[in-house]
């Protein structure tokens, strides 16, 4: 018995050795997989564009500024006006705006003179890490500030308690002629109203001291949140998902169902009809763009009337750019399946390359938060640049006209990989 199974364990892995694809496949996947989820999983982002509007122009505004210059973290990109502020963080010229109002002192005492955080919720991690960082930043400088202003409070508290006042008469005074119990009691009722005197200017003296310490509740930055005031993650989630469905869905189904003509050997008996070769690519293309674009349709529509995700921007831009994609994504998976002999085979090699999609896109793990050696990879990648147009058109306004580059990348993407598997399939077909 154990001679047989020996030999049946022999006989798998000569039959792996030949299927080298597989092979290579089966020991690389998990490595690539170890490495693309050990870097790219991270939503803090360690480096921050800031936007400075300081209106102040003093001391202790240069002060602020002076912090996050030296911060190593920070990058103060510009200095403008607010209006400036917003829309360089609406074009993502910026991460984050740090608005320092006319009156700002080092220490806010009223609401007009408290700072403002302004930062893009269309990018939530983002968005979420720049107000944390920049809060340390601001906490540091209100707790050197602070402890300042309590060793000088404290030296002129030393002598405020009231002392003990204890009256006493001159042995030649005349009041000493009087009874005694009159001059006890004119005693004691000098005293009191000396005491209550010098208590008065005690609470006076106290009160102007509270008077300096701030507000508890204006020290703290004002947080403004811009497109995606709620900070929602939904609202984040479900413009990206429009690419990720596509392009999962789209690849997935042209690489299968054209591998499956080539096992079941009904892709021969095309060959020899009467089709020519353009006609049987786009026999074959166009029931999945069909079925793509109907499920891209189906998940906009869920998500806007579903989850209530706002959509604000150009319809007729998108639904162009989502169209470019979907061409990018047949290509890819019509590539996928000249260069695969089974499905297995086409779907580990789909998975391959979906799933660092998925990982280094953008679409949940920020950019910002790669390390430069990884960021790299996505680039390569069309849903990198299908999602930033997907979340500025539905959450900014915006047209995917405002975004020239990644637009021209989705059309390189679409007519190479659609001109390298089209000549690919021409010559299996030959």
């Amino acid at each position: 018995m154990g001679k047989r199974i020996r030999a049946l364990m022999i006989k798998e892995f000569i039959q792996l050795k030949r299927d080298r694809r597989t092979l290579a496949m089966m020991i690389m996947l998990p490595v690539i997989w170890l490495v693309a989820f050990g870097y790219a999983v991270n939503f803090d982002v360690n480096h921050f564009r800031v936007f400075i509007v300081d209106e102040a122009k003093n001391e202790y505004s240069q002060e602020v500024v002076q912090k996050m210059e030296d911060h190593e973290e920070m990058e103060v990109i510009e200095w403008g006006s607010e209006q400036e502020a917003r829309e360089a963080l609406k074009y993502g010229k910026a991460d984050v705006a740090l608005l320092l109002p006319a009156e700002y002192e080092s220490i806010a005492k009223s609401k007009e003179q408290q700072l403002t955080i302004l930062v893009d919720g269309g990018r939530l991690f983002t968005a979420q890490s720049a107000v944390r960082k920049i809060n340390e930043v601001l906490g540091d400088i209100q707790k050197n500030n602070m402890t300042e202003l309590r060793q000088n409070i404290e030296a002129r508290l030393k002598d405020t308690e009231a002392p003990d006042v204890k009256l006493e008469l001159p042995a030649d005074s005349l009041l000493t002629q009087l009874p005694p119990t009159v001059v006890t009691n004119l005693k004691n009722e000098i005293q009191s109203q000396i005491q209550t005197v010098m208590e008065e200017r005690m609470e006076e003296q106290r009160q102007e001291v509270e008077d300096q310490f701030p507000d508890p509740e204006y020290m703290a930055a004002e947080v403004e949140v811009l497109y995606n005031e709620d900070l929602k993650s939904v609202y984040y989630m479900i413009p990206g998902l429009m690419g990720l469905v596509l392009i999962f869905i789209t690849t997935f189904m042209t690489a299968l169902g054209v591998v499956r003509e080539k096992e079941r050997g009904t892709l021969e008996q095309l060959i020899v009809s009467p089709l020519r070769s353009v006609e049987l690519i786009l026999g074959k293309l166009l029931p999945y763009m069909i079925i793509a674009t109907f499920d891209f349709l189906l998940v906009l529509a869920v998500g806007i009337w579903v989850f209530d995700v706002p959509f604000t921007g150009d319809v007729i831009s998108y639904l162009l750019t989502a169209l470019i994609f979907l061409f990018a994504s047949l290509g890819l998976g019509l590539f996928i399946s000249t260069v695969s002999q089974n499905q297995q085979q086409a779907m580990q090699l789909a998975m391959m390359i979906l799933l660092p999609q998925f990982i280094l896109s953008g679409f949940v793990f920020p950019l910002e938060a790669m390390p430069e050696g990884i960021r790299w990879l996505s680039y390569f990648m069309p849903l990198t640049y299908f999602l930033p147009i997907s979340r500025d058109v539905f959450l900014k306004g915006m047209s995917a006209w405002d975004h020239p580059l990644a637009l021209a990348m989705l059309t390189f993407f679409a007519v190479l990989f659609l001109l390298v598997a089209t000549m690919r399939f021409r010559r299996s077909l030959a």
